[in-house]
């Protein structure tokens, strides 16, 4: 472990203290997943509208867990970001079997738009689906947000359209195309007003691309950061420290 590696408290991260990281050196990998594993949709998904001690207010993000579980996991990410796609192919069905679905964390979906054009309407999509299905299949959005990943082009963005994401939502079962729609033509303001408290909370983090992590122990206020697609074993470490703290 490198003299970065090290846990804050909460307060110390957001106040911008020294880095936060885990797993030494930063992990981007250049190229895309071709990976053909199915998208992870989690055992529990307990919905909630409480601000957690780290100072999010969960309120129509989307959430995959326990709500008692003993770490945050907050990862904020871009449908357009081709490390994200990498991460959701490769590390995060595994997390979800270890950590999310066993109860040991609670995995939540922040938006942090950052690669191009349709980055936030793209975002404001994800949001709706949630807000349609939170109340009846909450994992019925979980099946959309991998959907949405595996749609990602390796061709650039052109992918990332209007007809893209109505077709990924006409497919999803569970989730009415018409009623996400309708929440976005008339809830686009507040939804992408939300979407940029989530961008000014990433910053506040140190958080400067996708995809990013904040790991943060609800009883110790224990945080640590993880940035880029690292491997799973640098998240499962970087989970038992947070856990142990």
């Amino acid at each position: 472990m490198g003299p970065e590696d090290t846990i804050t408290r909460r307060r110390a991260l957001l106040a911008g203290g020294g880095t936060v990281a885990f797993g030494g050196t930063v992990a981007f990998f250049a190229s895309r997943s071709g990976s053909d594993a199915q998208a992870y949709v989690p055992d529990t998904v307990r919905p909630s509208e409480e601000t957690t001690g780290f100072g999010v207010d969960l309120a129509g993000r989307p959430i995959a867990g326990e709500s008692d579980a003993a770490v945050d996991i907050y990862y904020w990410t871009d449908y357009l970001c081709p490390f994200c796609k990498k991460f959701e192919t490769e590390t995060l069905p595994k997390i979800g079997r270890d950590y999310v679905d066993p109860g040991k964390a609670r995995l939540l979906t922040m938006s942090y738009p950052n690669i191009g054009e349709y980055s936030t309407p793209a975002a404001v999509w994800s949001r709706c689906v949630w807000d349609h299905v939170v109340d009846t299949e909450p994992a019925a959005f979980w099946r959309w947000h991998g959907a949405a990943f595996a749609a990602q082009s390796e061709s650039g963005q052109e992918w990332a359209n209007d007809e893209t994401f109505t077709s990924i939502t006409e497919r999803t079962k569970r989730v009415s195309a018409v009623d996400v729609d309708a929440c976005r033509q008339d809830r686009g303001d507040t939804v992408r007003a939300s979407i940029d408290t989530d961008v000014a909370m990433a910053q506040s983090a140190r958080i400067q691309g996708t995809p990013g992590f904040v790991l943060y122990n609800r009883e110790s206020d224990a945080a640590g950061q993880i940035v880029g697609a690292q491997p799973y074993d640098n998240f499962a470490d970087a989970l038992d420290r947070v856990s142990e703290a």
